[in-house]
């Protein structure tokens, strides 16, 4: 075990090192997850080169704080306090009473006789390509960042430029963007780096018998962090996850050390029992009140039910025919688009109300029931247990009632055919979801309603909005909460960009769309009334402006009545009696619905020819653009023109136009990259492949850089989020329920409101501000901005990577609490965001602040300080001064009220609602990009491909100008920890992995080899031709002499896994070729991967209803 482990913290030095000392430029491509490493070769010398002993070594001590020389020194001490930027080591810093280090470095080199700083310049020129001429000046040495007064110093310490020692040199120079030293130096650990891991063959990445790992011990050595062998040092509880790099508030931030990655000794185990875990789920018993229905009671409700239905359309269309509807292009008409249904959303929603009026009517006619239901809604907001008769009336089968009495469900089949059996063989998604889980065709698919984590709490028990507080007086009016609890108090964080933001809801427009109802003949009804439930639409539910409200009168200026917020509610989608259930018009799944669509119909009007998306030429110059619809009802452009993609909310504001339009790019990018290394594939194969590949890089983005800023690694870790850095994922689970908790879409997830700036910056290729920004309220779908300029989706792109967002707290800006959506002709015609938000949840049925904290295993407020670990005291003072009862607190100003975890963005119970349903998006998820899933899964080549995705490279390919940008888009620029680089030097996905061979088959060894035969390219190398190419394995040689007899000798001393086994028995004077120079390429023969083919281990997944919700309030910041 130790001796792992000393190889483990060797490799994660190396890791780490190779990032620190020497950035990403030199070491790319050298390190391959999931592979064994090839590049050893017993060719090459191994040894530490003088230069780098004496030379480059030595400069590390001038990262030692004077402090710590002669101290003895503890992991706690090393892991927390910073290292030295300073040049030189102080003089009192010193060995003995003459010596400083650096002095005695000096006279060391001399004494070895190591060339001078000139000399390895000259190497690295050569090498690297750094430039220097024949004769070094001191005026040459600006170029390598040599400030006026350090080449002043060196003139009067050195006669000539070409004296100075190779370690003051080297000290001297500027440190390059991301590193700590400069070029010389940097070139120089490079240098050596390369060597010690291309000359040892026992190094623990090589595929050498009897030595070589196999791969599950292969990636448990690379999991393991320096953190985690770090904290088995006494006294060590907490690490930072990078240990070479200081703790922060944000993705550094202290773990316990259970989460970091100390050394699993498992793949070492002879025998691996697997252990299955069961969950059992526990039957609540029927209430004893449906005993007391029959077949009268339910025939009497649903023909009542069918009159009311009845009744409700014909007011419906006398309400239509008498006032119309309002335009699209209105402030609520601009609001209704974010929610607009689609005609299939509303054929199921008719069906819903008739579900609905008649679990009323059953409520309302049984008198013991009545009595019963008192009992219920007096405690229902502190005992969920108490509505199980409302939630019980969903397993009563009514369909021989209601059979043709209402017009069945037929959904537009030119879109979807879903009465079509499951294609088992395809790797590809439908776009509807439809088929994802085998057993259960209908889950996650998109025209599902909602799930919950709580049952509903309506006012009736069935469908009318939460409106009554504990004590039976009403709530809050939305508007006030939103005023005292979310004033605009600008914040700007200190670490993170606006693409936080812009990704946040760009992501949202993947997993939620809640549509809400319209008016007849598909108007939308005006609900900007206080009357307007009883005069305009049965399912508007206004809330008035408070008195004394900050921005808005009290009463309309023009009629000089009460002036109230519109709102329309969302549409039913429950095919059962019991309590109103939301549709989610989108999948559940992260399949990038929002750039392909939800529906065939969708999908098939963005489909361009030869597998790319449609897409607009730009006017100007430029690459393309999204493609341009006249017929998009809510666009404010003077042209007449917006955008479509497969979101109808693309058009909304400009930063979120960029970001689709930067993934149709992509899309458009790796179908052109696929066809050039797959011509003979159609136009429908490419499509289908790039949408693959693009959905896998959503995924990776999503998981590997938004919700570890976003719930911190604590929760990420917690919740089973982390993504894997090799291998296949093996927890899929056909028996969990992927749909989106409505807790989340109504609630949770929308965080990003806070996130907003009043402005989108824009930047030019030199990352200066150009002006004017834009205004925010003054961009909603105005798209003609983009057509009229060359570079806009540029500059708004590099804005905000380079913008800071604002601090995700409960302040959030006016722009959208006053004045979202605003037609500026019209005073307060703008709405309040926030207000929305509170009146959605309730209008959801949505349980109170304090239900979520008990579920999410924080304490359950009895009182008001109760709430004080989680929540500052001066914002409870101002929620006292709202709600009566902390019973009563909305979840979104409860949620947004909350203290960040350590490292994350979020407090613990909104962490908990979103980690829980992105653990289910993975978990649930068929065609999870990692999972193993013979029929869906990438190759392995393909999945290493797929992790080297970031989101700033598919914006840098993207982009018209490829200049430079930061490695990490969702972090903001900085010098040390995240510079900008060029883009071209961002790893980037090699589509030739996914090159399909037309003559099946492989070329082993210069021989054509069938699919299932083997073949022996090299003496010690055998490979099997599968579907996915060679998978090949090193030979173990217990017969060195057999060998011999079976293969010419030069040609086994050439195989270096023959040499590495046999090499001493057949060589006579020893090894050949060890005089020969350094090669840094590794010497890489033209031989098929190593990469051994591993039986792949299955396991019982835990359910959701299994999962044990962690306290997170541990963690908090």
């Amino acid at each position: 075990h130790w001796i792992i482990s000393s190889v483990a913290a060797v490799v994660e030095s190396f890791r780490q090192q190779r990032k620190l000392e020497c950035g990403d430029r030199i070491w790319t491509r050298s390190y391959e997850s999931g592979k064994h490493y090839t590049g050893y070769s017993s060719s090459n010398r191994a040894g530490v080169f003088n230069e780098v002993a004496v030379g480059a070594i030595p400069a590390f001590l001038t990262m030692l704080p004077p402090d710590m020389y002669n101290e003895s020194a503890s992991a706690e001490i090393l892991i927390s306090t910073p290292s030295m930027q300073q040049t030189f080591i102080p003089d009192h810093a010193t060995f003995n009473d003459e010596w400083t280090p650096i002095a005695l470095a000096l006279q060391r080199g001399r004494d070895h006789g190591v060339p001078s700083y000139h000399k390895a310049l000259n190497l690295c020129e050569k090498r690297f390509g750094i430039p220097y001429g024949s004769k070094l000046t001191f005026d040459d040495m600006e170029y390598f960042g040599l400030s006026p007064e350090k080449r002043k110093a060196l003139e009067k310490i050195y006669q000539d430029a070409e004296d100075i020692d190779l370690l003051v040199g080297g000290l001297s120079e500027t440190a390059t963007l991301g590193t700590v030293f400069g070029p010389t130096l940097t070139c120089l650990l490079a240098i050596q780096f390369a060597n010690l891991r291309n000359s040892d063959r026992f190094w623990y990445e090589n595929d050498l018998p009897p030595s070589s790992l196999n791969l599950p011990q292969l990636q448990a050595i690379r999991r393991v962090t320096l953190s985690g062998l770090l904290c088995e040092a006494k006294g060590v509880s907490k690490a930072q996850p990078k240990a070479f790099i200081r703790e922060d508030p944000y993705l550094n931030a202290r773990l316990n050390c259970e989460q970091l990655s100390g050394l699993d000794v498992t793949p070492w185990r002879s025998e691996i029992v697997e252990e299955v875990d069961e969950d059992l789920e526990e039957q609540t018993p029927a209430p004893p009140e449906l005993a007391e229905l029959n077949i009268d009671v339910i025939e009497k409700a649903i023909a009542k039910a069918k009159d009311q239905l009845n009744e409700r359309k014909r007011f419906e269309y006398e309400s239509w025919v008498n006032r119309g509807g309002i335009d699209a292009k209105s402030p609520a008409g601009t609001a209704a688009s974010f929610s607009k249904a689609n005609k299939n959303a509303l054929i199921i929603a008719n069906t819903s109300l008739l579900f609905e009026l008649a679990s009323n009517e059953i409520l309302s006619n049984l008198h013991s029931i009545r009595r019963r239901k008192r009992q219920i809604f007096d405690n229902n907001l502190g005992n969920f247990g108490g509505d199980d008769f409302s939630n019980a009336l969903q397993s009563i089968d009514v369909n021989q009632f209601i059979t043709g009495s209402i017009s069945p469900i037929n959904l537009e089949p030119q879109c979807e055919n879903l009465e079509a059996p499951c294609d088992t063989a395809t790797p590809f998604r439908t776009l509807t979801g439809h088929c994802n889980n085998l057993r259960s065709p209908n889950l996650g698919q998109s025209l599902t309603t909602f799930a919950r984590l709580l049952p509903a709490v309506y006012d009736d028990g069935i469908s009318q909005p939460r409106s009554i507080a504990i004590s039976g007086n009403p709530l809050p009016n939305p508007r006030t909460i939103s005023s005292l609890i979310h004033p605009d108090i600008s914040n700007l964080h200190t670490r993170y960009s606006l693409m936080v933001m812009q990704y946040a809801q760009f992501l949202d427009h993947d997993l939620t769309m809640t549509p809400i109802h319209k008016g007849f003949h598909e108007s939308i009804p005006s609900c900007r009334s206080c009357d307007s439930p009883r005069t305009v639409h049965p399912e508007c539910n206004p809330f008035p402006v408070p008195p004394r409200d900050h921005y808005y009168p009290e009463l309309n200026v023009t009629s000089g009545e009460r002036l109230c917020f519109p709102f329309m509610r969302s549409l039913p989608g429950q095919q059962t009696l019991g309590p109103r259930e939301q549709i989610n018009q989108n999948t559940a799944f992260l399949d990038a619905s929002q750039v392909y669509g939800e529906n065939g119909c969708v999908g098939k009007g963005l489909r361009g020819f030869s597998g790319r998306l449609n897409s607009t030429i730009h006017p100007i110059r430029g690459k393309e653009l999204l493609p341009q619809t006249p017929i998009h009802p809510e666009c404010k452009s003077p042209s007449g023109y917006c955008f479509a993609a497969g979101d109808g909310r693309a058009s909304e504001q400009p930063g979120l136009t960029v970001i689709h339009t930067i993934f149709m790019r992509e899309h458009n990018r790796i179908v052109e990259g696929l066809r050039g290394v797959n011509p003979h594939w159609n136009g429908d194969q490419l499509y289908e492949h790039a949408r693959r590949i693009v959905i896998a890089q959503n995924q990776h983005i999503t998981y590997n850089e938004f919700l570890p800023r976003i719930l911190s690694w604590n929760a990420v870790n917690l919740y089973g989020l982390k993504l894997l850095p090799q291998g296949y994922y093996k927890d899929y689970n056909p028996t969990c329920n992927p749909a989106i908790v409505t807790e989340f879409a109504a609630a949770a997830f929308r965080i990003g409101h806070s996130l907003l700036r009043p402005h989108i910056p824009r930047l030019s290729p030199q990352h200066q501000p150009i002006d004017p920004p834009i205004l925010l309220r003054d961009g909603f779908f105005k798209m003609d901005i983009f057509t009229q300029q060359a570079g806009l989706i540029d500059e708004i792109a590099r804005g905000l990577v380079a913008t800071p967002m604002e601090t995700l707290d409960q302040f959030i800006t006016g722009e959208v609490t006053n004045h979202l959506f605003e037609d500026r002709r019209i005073p307060f015609s703008g709405i309040d965001l926030v207000a929305l938000n509170i009146q959605r949840a309730r209008d959801h049925g949505i349980p109170s602040y304090n239900n979520y904290r008990a579920l999410c295993n924080l304490k359950r407020a009895q009182t008001w300080e109760d709430l004080g670990r989680e929540i500052p005291p001066e914002v409870i003072s101002r929620l006292k001064r709202i709600y009566n009862s902390v019973d009563d607190i909305d979840l979104f100003p409860g949620g947004m009220s909350e203290r960040p975890l350590q490292g994350g963005l979020v407090g613990p119970t909104f962490a908990c609602i979103i980690a829980i349903q992105f653990r289910q998006a993975r978990k649930c998820d068929r065609f999870w990009y990692e999972n193993d899933d013979p029929t869906t899964k990438f190759t392995e080549a393909q999945l290493a491909e797929l992790r080297k995705t970031t989101l700033s490279r598919i914006i840098c390919e993207n982009l018209d100008i490829q200049g430079d940008m930061q490695r990490a888009a969702l972090d903001l620029p900085s010098n040390f920890l995240n510079p900008r680089v060029p883009c071209s030097s961002m790893q980037q996905i090699d589509l030739s992995a996914w090159r399909e061979n037309v003559v099946q088959g492989c070329h082993i060894g210069g021989k054509h080899v069938d699919v299932g035969d083997s073949a022996f390219p090299s003496p010690c190398t055998s490979c099997i031709c599968t579907n996915e190419g060679p998978q090949c394995a090193s030979l173990r040689i217990t017969d060195c002499a057999q060998l011999a007899r079976e293969w010419p000798r030069d040609v086994i001393l050439r195989d270096d896994v023959c040499s590495a086994q046999c090499g001493l028995v057949l060589q006579n004077g020893g090894p050949q070729g060890r005089q020969l120079p350094i090669n840094l390429r590794g010497q890489n023969s033209q031989r098929v991967s190593r990469s051994r083919v591993v039986q792949q281990q299955t396991s019982v997944p835990i359910s959701f209803q299994g999962f044990q919700f962690p306290d997170l309030t541990q963690f908090i910041g």
